[in-house]
């Protein structure tokens, strides 16, 4: 005689995101699909491509510390204009939201070390700011696989994520004004905001993996 089959009923809810996540009654949540570039063809694909752009050259522009901040501003404006034209657009991706958190390192990465080396800050300042980039790149190698196939959810922004953005973001602008006392105590509050947001994001990954083991 056949063993009966189990039943799994399959939901979806929205995340805040506006992103489908599916749950099961078993595993929690299944599979997502694919990463897939054809999904960034759209507007807020766009403006999440000028933000990589202004990532990229940011470093030739600090010859001009006003002009870097203009830019540096334009880009955290497109941050906020991205997921609002992807939600009225109804262009919602897992690739634009997973692109969208790397640009954001990209952007902040990049400039740091920039910064650092026009003597704008010292370097040992983006072991203060990246606390959370860290951990998450310590995660990376083992939840690569897991991304590329779409098995691991597409996060939304915590608390602690957002407090740790702002705090960077202000950091960031002080050492531009050439504020570098305020830049550094700020720079002091961003390190456990970051450990917070990344130890929240490990503990998501790793219930993750085991729930679709």
């Amino acid at each position: 005689m056949s063993r009966p089959s189990r039943a799994i009923s399959l939901s979806a809810v929205q995340d805040r995101s506006g992103l489908p996540r599916h749950t099961t009654s078993q595993e929690g949540i299944v599979p997502r699909g694919r990463l897939r570039w054809a999904d960034l063809a759209n507007v807020a694909g766009a403006v999440t491509t000028g933000r990589l752009i202004i990532a990229v050259i940011f470093p030739l522009l600090l010859h001009n510390p006003r002009l870097a901040l203009g830019a540096y501003i334009a880009a955290l404006l497109s941050d906020v204009l991205d997921g609002a034209l992807a939600r009225h657009t109804g262009t919602v991706s897992h690739t634009g939201a997973l692109l969208d958190g790397w640009v954001d390192k990209i952007l902040h990465i990049n400039g740091a070390w920039a910064m650092a080396l026009h003597g704008l800050m010292p370097g040992w300042w983006m072991w203060l700011w990246f606390t959370r980039e860290i951990v998450q790149w310590l995660m990376f190698p083992v939840l690569l696989h897991d991304v590329r196939n779409g098995r691991v959810r597409t996060y939304t922004t915590s608390l602690a994520g957002r407090i740790t953005a702002v705090l960077l973001a202000a950091a960031f602008i002080l050492t531009l004004l050439g504020l570098p006392t305020a830049a550094l105590w700020v720079s002091f509050a961003v390190a456990p905001a970051g450990f917070l947001t990344a130890t929240g994001y490990l503990k998501h990954a790793l219930d993750d993996r085991k729930r679709l083991r």
